[in-house]
């Protein structure tokens, strides 16, 4: 099974999260539970782009001419509109309202008018173009968004920049799903906390290894806009019992590692396999050993242990529950900078990669930890011939897939 049908058959676990108001000042990181259209145009009145004159068309012909020309009106940025006479000009700054029957905003660089201090009471155009375009230097109502416009949609992640916009449309709160609680537990007798180090704190203890996995995918799923809930178990399959048990009444979403392959001290699928969970090995290096269920009501992901198998897994599957996607939907495409990469004739690889300044994708030389540490994406190699010669390979500039990681 290629992970595309894996990410296919556990669509169904994606966290149910009720709807909660929330106000926009905090919404960085939150998904909209709706597509957010624009309640007014923006901006809702036409302004200038520019510090300077408004003028008609007949204070534009004088101005060709040389003549001086009246300013009966100055109108800073939040001011409301004034009513400009034929012949005459309006000081505008930039943003303010520009009368209803100008048709140009010339600069005030181009004047004899001292950019600063009160407005003059006439000025004189040094330069003009030939050809004043229309509404020069004006812009019209609705430029950036119009009222209507769908300015988010649906599922979209806000950003500050999406922040940003809700803002400028006066809009203070909005609907947006629970932020989802992931727990993640860890299981192993070998798993020991930093804390648990030895006085160096550079060597695990004998037999032991340190806990990454835990900060790892904390982190992970912090970076995705969720709420982590951190534990571990060991090779207890009662203690793992106990602690989804306890889980239950927290998290949205259960991830554990470890456990879920075919030895004997496999606690996740002695403790799991008969009432709640599914276990597959799938077509694809690293993390072949996968699994997934519910305990109750909980949505269960099992990912193997090794670091490397536990991150590309958790980007490619939980990633996709909490994007809402399938995997097949997440892909994107890109060009391989190089080097060429070997494709293995049984199953998908991963490989890291980084972005070059010219947007294509280098990928590592191995897809050992210290190589994803630096990575940008994930890259997907796709098996190649069953041949016994050899799978094929992508060769530099070939299109590849990409998940940024």
């Amino acid at each position: 099974m290629d992970p595309e049908e894996y990410s296919d058959l556990i669509a169904d676990l994606t966290p149910d999260l009720r709807i909660e108001t929330t106000p926009v000042r905090s919404a960085v990181g939150r998904t909209t539970a709706t597509a957010i259209t624009a309640p007014r145009s923006v901006p809702h009145f036409a302004a200038s782009a520019m510090d300077g004159f408004a003028l008609d068309g007949e204070g534009l012909n004088a101005a060709r001419n040389g003549e001086r020309i009246r300013v009966i009106g100055d109108t800073p940025a939040g001011h409301g509109a004034v009513v400009l006479q034929p012949g005459c000009a309006v000081r505008v700054m930039t943003g303010a309202p520009v009368p209803t029957d100008a048709e140009a905003v010339v600069p005030v660089e181009f004047t004899d008018a001292s950019q600063t201090g009160p407005a003059p009471e006439a000025i004189r155009i040094d330069s003009l173009p030939d050809s004043v375009p229309p509404e020069w230097n004006i812009r019209p109502i609705g430029e950036d968004m119009k009222a209507g416009d769908i300015v988010l949609p649906a599922g979209e992640r806000i950003t500050a920049a999406g922040v940003g916009v809700l803002a400028m449309l006066g809009i203070t709160e909005i609907e947006s799903p629970r932020i989802p609680r992931i727990g993640l537990i860890v299981t192993g007798d070998e798993i020991q906390g930093t804390d648990q180090a030895s006085e160096t704190g550079t060597e695990a203890a004998a037999a032991s290894i340190f806990n990454s996995n835990l900060p790892m995918l904390a982190a992970a799923v912090r970076g995705l806009g969720s709420e982590p809930i951190e534990a571990t178990s060991s090779d207890d399959a009662d203690e793992l019992l106990s602690v989804l048990t306890t889980m239950q009444a927290e998290a949205d979403l259960v991830v554990t590692t470890g456990g879920i392959s075919a030895g004997a001290f496999e606690v996740v699928r002695q403790a799991l396999e008969t009432d709640y969970s599914t276990f597959r090995r799938l077509d694809m290096r690293p993390g072949s050993p996968q699994g997934f269920g519910r305990f109750g009501t909980l949505p269960l992901i099992h990912l193997p242990g090794t670091p490397q198998g536990a991150f590309v897994g958790f980007h490619l599957f939980v990633g996709s529950l909490l994007a809402g996607q399938t995997l097949g939907q997440r892909w994107r495409k890109g060009i391989l900078a190089g080097p060429d990469l070997r494709q293995h004739r049984n199953a998908v690889t991963c490989r890291p990669g980084t972005f070059t300044a010219s947007g294509e994708i280098l990928a590592a030389d191995r897809a050992k930890m210290p190589s994803y540490a630096s990575a940008d994406v994930i890259i997907r190699i796709p098996r190649g011939s069953a041949s016994p010669q050899g799978s094929g390979e992508l060769s530099t500039g070939a299109v590849i897939d990409y998940l940024e990681c």
